[in-house]
C-alpha cells in the first residue's frame, strides 16, 4: 500500500530545490551578486530563482533596495527552514547512493542539491572576493 505524503497546495507544484538553495545563499549573503559569485552563476539566474519562489508562494521573500537585500517575514521564515530542508535532502540522497539504490546518471547529479551547510565559511570567502571551484558548490541546472 502506497503512503500519501502530506502536502500543502504550494508544495503540490514542482518546486525546484536549486531555487531554494539559491534563496538560502541570497538570504545568508544578503546580496544577489555575492550569491551569484559564490554559486558561479549569473546574477540574472539568481533573480529568476527568487522570482519563481515568490510567485509560487504568492508572497515577497526579499525587499530589494539599491544597496541591500532585506528579508521579509516570509523570507526570514523560509530562510530558517531552508538549511534544514536542504540538509535532509542531501542526507537522503547520500543514503540512497550509499546503498547502491541510485542509478548512475542520478549519482552524477548529486552535486545539484548541495546544501549551504558550510555556508558560514563560504559567506566569508564570497565577501572577501575569493572565487571557488564549481565542485565545492555544485552545479545549477
Amino acid at each position: 500500500m502506497q503512503q500519501r505524503i502530506p502536502s500543502s497546495q504550494a508544495a503540490e507544484k514542482m518546486i525546484d530545490l536549486n531555487d531554494l538553495r539559491i534563496f538560502a545563499y541570497v538570504a545568508a549573503l544578503t546580496s544577489f551578486s555575492l550569491a551569484a559569485d559564490a554559486l558561479q552563476i549569473h546574477k540574472s539566474s539568481v533573480s529568476r530563482s527568487i522570482a519563481r519562489l515568490e510567485a509560487m508562494l504568492h508572497t515577497p521573500l526579499i525587499l530589494r533596495t539599491t544597496r541591500k537585500v532585506l528579508l521579509t517575514q516570509s523570507g526570514i521564515d523560509l530562510s530558517e527552514r531552508c538549511a534544514e530542508l536542504l540538509s535532509r535532502v542531501n542526507e537522503t540522497i547520500g543514503y540512497a547512493g550509499s546503498v547502491g539504490a541510485m542509478p548512475r546518471a542520478a549519482a552524477a547529479k548529486r552535486t545539484l542539491l548541495r546544501s549551504p551547510a558550510s555556508l558560514p565559511a563560504r559567506v566569508d570567502a564570497a565577501r572577501a572576493g575569493r572565487r571557488h571551484d564549481a565542485g565545492q558548490f555544485g552545479a545549477v541546472a
